[in-house]
């Protein structure tokens, strides 16, 4: 399930990265003609992504933070079992939502980076 949400987030960061890149191109053809190669904008690009996504997981951990030893149970009617469980938010668990914060921002971003340094410069100048 957790995989399935990340596909869906990493989608979810590539369109608002797309809409970044698409509103800024005439910034971009400007640092291009400046000499920024298009490997530095692909890099500053991703980096904005991937800052992003920190800040994303950042907010999330603290809103969960106030979750951490909740417990709550589910109960099945037919068997008449009760399931309950804990949250427990261990240093490791906020390292694995950090580190896949961090993929996800990554992977998101590449296509709209790339997109981005890829542009013709006299083309979106004039647009």
């Amino acid at each position: 399930m957790a995989v399935l949400m990340a596909i869906g987030s990493c989608f979810a960061a590539m369109n608002t990265m797309y809409a970044s890149v698409a509103y800024r191109m005439r910034e971009i053809a400007t640092l291009r003609v400046l000499g920024f190669g298009r490997l530095s904008i692909l890099i500053c690009f991703d980096m904005e992504s991937l800052i992003l996504a920190i800040l994303g997981a950042a907010i999330g951990v603290l809103m969960m933070l106030p979750l951490n030893g909740l417990t709550t149970g589910t109960s099945n009617m037919v068997t008449f079992a009760e399931v309950v469980f804990s949250l427990q938010f261990t240093p490791g668990v906020i390292l694995a939502a950090f580190v896949f914060a961090i993929l996800m921002g990554l992977i998101g971003g590449v296509a709209p980076a790339w997109h981005g340094a890829r542009q013709n410069i006299l083309s979106a100048l004039r647009d």
